[in-house]
């Protein structure tokens, strides 16, 4: 399906070939934030102290870190 801009033809697809490249170490990256981010918030609703809440972040964003450098690390053939 093909939408007309002001820019000129631009394709609905395109969208799908973004999200095709994100592979699993930038999925990993996106994890660390996302793990304090998630802790800090359920800190806040459950009325948790900090510093639970700082080690349940710490915790996972470890087990990520973790993963994708010593259980399976990149090869660096990815882009070859």
């Amino acid at each position: 399906m093909m939408q007309r801009d002001i820019a000129g033809i631009d394709g609905v697809d395109r969208f799908a070939d973004h999200f095709s490249t994100i592979d699993r170490y930038d999925l990993l990256l996106g994890l660390i934030p996302a793990a304090f981010g998630v802790a800090g918030l359920a800190g806040r609703i459950l009325d948790l102290p900090l510093e639970a809440t700082l080690l349940c972040g710490v915790a996972v964003a470890s087990l990520a870190l973790f993963d994708g450098l010593f259980v399976r690390p990149p090869n660096g053939l990815q882009g070859a």
